[in-house]
């Protein structure tokens, strides 16, 4: 990938968060911190191949995560007797009562609200519009990223047009294997011509058993932060459930598995199992953006050509082994090379390449990574003008909320707020399960199931076939295997992403009657 063009995804990525994005809330305050992912499409002019056309068509703000069962857990149960029944929301039927919605629940959270992982889903959002319009035969489709093809299916196939190309901008490199690079080590001494460096460290865990003693990375020393219960994904029913264990490390493994960052003494049942960042690219460079259900309609993997990533303030001379570009090469492009053989081998024409990485000079000014850089120099500052002074600066904090946008083929694109601690919209606390309905992201899997279900009642085979699915789990079985199968030859037992997790039963849940 060209400078000037890795430039210019990610200057039109920052131009939209100030120009677009709200600033009545949701974005970090001036104390707070987070991360800014987008995804940013790319056509080339018809007449001039040097001619490019760029346009955002995601974005999200993040960096929580949390646990699907204490969320539902606290969720209400029924409605109370003297607030009367409210409408019931518009994609459930009169006779939904509230023991079926509370059923719903599991879909309803969202589980990863880190910015890649929102501006990813945003991206689904908007493909699933596209496939509706198109099977509804509507009005033409502005900037439409999506073409027809023919198949051997009875219902309507679609790919990336081959005229536009998808790249991602993100504010700091990716939390896992990713965010392994050397940095300055902050210091007061001003004479130091070379400034000590350090090892960013990762916070997220490392996984270091699976349950089954396959695919974790090796122990380096005996901290272990906690335990947890989760489904592996290579058990295509989801049933078998394997004590994992993860890690805090003292030394950092480069290229090991790991779940997003948590405090290490959270019980394991509040803990949020969510595959770092790092892993999730990989997966998707490999098996598509769209994910299970989508690839019904999009049987060809879309995936992102470039993922450009601000420079850390911090980050030493890229050139070095361990600089912030040779870790984004290291964690994404080389995993991906290693996955994309593995899957040559069992699976004819699956032609994808592996994303192009670069680091731009363009900064965010609320990232992750610009924060910890204005505290050393905060810190430093105070150490140079009195040596004895061992006042401590307090740190930026994360911003709770997340922003994400993407566009509309419906109406005006809107942005929708939510909290990274219950995985719901913003707003007043629920007080009935159809509350709860109405607070759910559009972005949830409660959403992308019923859109999926909409175009399979909509397509030639008319959608009856997959009616008998009563779960989310089932439904994608029934629907998507093909895809399953494929996740299976990456996660079992000597594929390249051997000892990926899930949460078990928390992912599935029963789906709403049509």
């Amino acid at each position: 990938m060209s400078a000037a063009l890795s430039d210019r995804i990610a200057q039109c990525a920052l131009k939209h968060y100030h120009d677009v994005l709200p600033s009545n809330g949701g974005k970090p305050q001036s104390t707070e911190w987070t991360v800014y992912a987008a995804i940013v499409a790319c056509r080339q002019h018809p007449n001039n191949n040097d001619a490019q056309e760029l346009w955002v068509v995601s974005c999200a703000t993040g960096s929580k995560c949390t646990s699907i069962r204490p969320v539902v857990s606290s969720l209400p149960t029924h409605t109370a007797q003297k607030q009367g029944r409210k409408r019931p929301h518009p994609d459930l039927n009169n006779e939904d009562d509230d023991r079926k919605i509370c059923s719903f629940y599991n879909g309803m959270v969202l589980k990863d609200s880190h910015a890649e992982t929102l501006a990813r889903r945003g991206l689904v959002a908007v493909l699933w519009d596209e496939v509706v319009e198109n099977l509804l035969q509507n009005k033409p489709i502005p900037r439409p990223l999506l073409e027809a093809i023919q198949s051997s299916e009875s219902r309507q196939n679609f790919q990336l047009r081959k005229d536009t190309s998808l790249h991602m901008y993100i504010s700091d490199n990716p939390c896992g294997d990713s965010s392994i690079y050397r940095i300055k080590k902050p210091t007061s001494n001003k004479s130091t011509d070379q400034p000590e460096t350090v090892i960013n460290f990762t916070g997220a865990k490392i996984i270091l058993s699976d349950g089954k003693g396959e695919g974790g990375a090796a122990k380096l020393d005996e901290s272990i932060s906690s335990t947890l219960t989760c489904t592996n994904a290579a058990d295509a029913n989801h049933t078998s459930s394997q004590i994992v264990t993860v890690g805090r490390e003292d030394v950092q493994q480069l290229g090991a598995l790991r779940i997003k960052s948590s405090r290490s003494n959270i019980p394991s049942h509040m803990r949020s199992i969510s595959m770092s960042c790092s892993d999730k690219l990989v997966r998707w460079g490999v098996l598509g953006l769209g994910g299970a259900l989508l690839s019904m309609y999009i049987p060809n993997p879309i995936v992102l050509s470039s993922i450009c990533v601000s420079k850390d303030p911090r980050a030493v001379d890229d050139r070095a082994d361990l600089g912030q570009l040779n870790a984004l090469r290291r964690a994404i492009t080389d995993r991906i090379g290693k996955a994309l053989m593995v899957m040559t081998e069992t699976e004819k024409g699956w032609n994808v390449k592996p994303p192009k990485v670069a680091v731009v000079s363009d900064v965010f000014e609320r990232s992750k990574s610009s924060s910890e850089f204005r505290h050393d120099h905060r810190m430093n500052v105070i150490a140079d003008n009195d040596p004895n002074n061992n006042k401590r600066v307090k740190k930026e904090s994360v911003c709770g909320m997340s922003i994400n946008w993407h566009l509309s083929v419906q109406q005006a694109a809107k942005a929708e707020v939510t909290i990274g601690a219950t995985g719901l919209k913003r707003g007043k606390k629920p007080k009935s399960p159809t509350d709860v309905v109405n607070n759910s992201s559009r972005l949830s899997r409660y959403q992308f199931a019923l859109r999926c279900k909409k175009c399979n009642s909509l397509s030639s085979e008319a959608g009856g076939h997959y009616s008998d699915a009563a779960s989310y789990r089932e439904y994608k079985q029934a629907t998507a295997n093909h895809l399953l199968t494929k996740v299976a030859t990456l996660t079992s037992g000597e594929g390249p992403l051997a000892g990926w997790v899930r949460s078990g039963s928390q992912d599935n849940f029963t789906l709403p009657h049509e």
